[in-house]
């Protein structure tokens, strides 16, 4: 009898970054193959119908994915003749990532707990909850998708005024362009934070836009998933916090300077619109996270 699964063996990855995965069993594992080739050869007794088992293999990954590669064949021949099988299975990026969890597991080198104040750098993590996309790119979104819809309901301009109105719509176009630009800054690195509200804390997940399933971020947003991870910053208390900007030229500006760029978006106009709260930076207890997986 095989090995009973369980529900978190058999996952449905929207994001897995394939590249740490196999350096990790590469280095569990001193070297690594993705594929495993099973050769036998059997001997036959008689001339008469022969079923005999196949039960060989030469992977190195047998013993880390503890796969029984084994078969039945049947044949005839004459006394003496032999019959040699061989078989190749190959491995899928879900396939290792389920057995990377499991390694981490069995070596007690997954900390699946939430308690952010006791949390180590360079510790495996994985937690559960609901993603939320980067509040500032959340908002600068919003902000356009504001523009637009009032650029789409304003008034036929009255006759004479026209071009005031296009010098107007010329202006908000180049509002739009900017904060685009903006919110393009915030992932010109190829990365995107993430947001897991915890019970204990906020946990940023600072993924790579590339191993996202079919490119697509709104696959993750409103999900409840689990997330495997390395931290590699804690804040425990509110006196440390992660800034949003951290990865953009905005980071070198002092908080006031920012402030003053902001403001534009606070004015009585824009608080018409329920529009989220602008957030820079997420106060402590928090955390920074590479997640290596994204799963339900």
């Amino acid at each position: 009898m095989g090995t009973k699964l369980s529900h978190t063996q058999l996952m449905i990855p929207v994001y897995i970054n394939e590249k740490i995965v196999l350096d990790m069993l590469a280095i569990i594992e001193d070297g690594f193959s993705m594929v495993s080739q099973v050769n036998s050869s059997e001997q036959k007794e008689s001339t008469k119908g022969q079923t005999g088992s196949v039960s060989a293999s030469t992977s190195l990954l047998n013993k880390l994915l503890k796969i029984d590669l084994k078969g039945e064949i049947s044949h005839t021949g004459n006394v003496g003749e032999s019959e040699n099988v061989s078989k190749e299975k190959v491995h899928t990026n879900v396939s290792l990532l389920s057995k990377f969890r499991t390694t981490l597991e069995k070596e007690k080198l997954l900390d699946t707990s939430s308690d952010i104040s006791n949390m180590k750098i360079g510790s495996f993590i994985e937690l559960e909850g609901e993603l939320k996309k980067n509040p500032l790119i959340d908002y600068m979104e919003k902000i356009v998708s504001v523009l637009r819809m009032a650029n789409i309901f304003s008034d036929e301009p009255e006759l004479g005024n026209k071009k005031n109105v296009a010098s107007q719509k010329k202006k908000e176009n180049q509002t739009i362009k900017q904060i685009k630009d903006f919110s393009n800054e915030l992932m010109h690195s190829g990365t995107v934070d993430f947001i897991l509200d915890g019970s204990e804390g906020t946990i940023v997940l600072s993924a790579q836009e590339q191993y996202l399933s079919n490119d697509n971020i709104s696959e993750i947003l409103g999900g409840r998933f689990k997330v495997l991870g390395k931290v590699i910053a804690v804040c425990k208390d509110d006196s440390a916090c992660i800034d949003l900007l951290r990865k953009t030229t905005l980071s070198i500006l002092k908080d006031e300077t920012l402030a003053d760029i902001f403001s534009g978006f606070k004015s009585e106009d824009m608080q018409q619109f329920n529009l989220p709260e602008l957030v820079t930076k997420i106060k402590g207890p928090a955390m920074i996270v590479i997640p290596i997986a994204i799963y339900a």
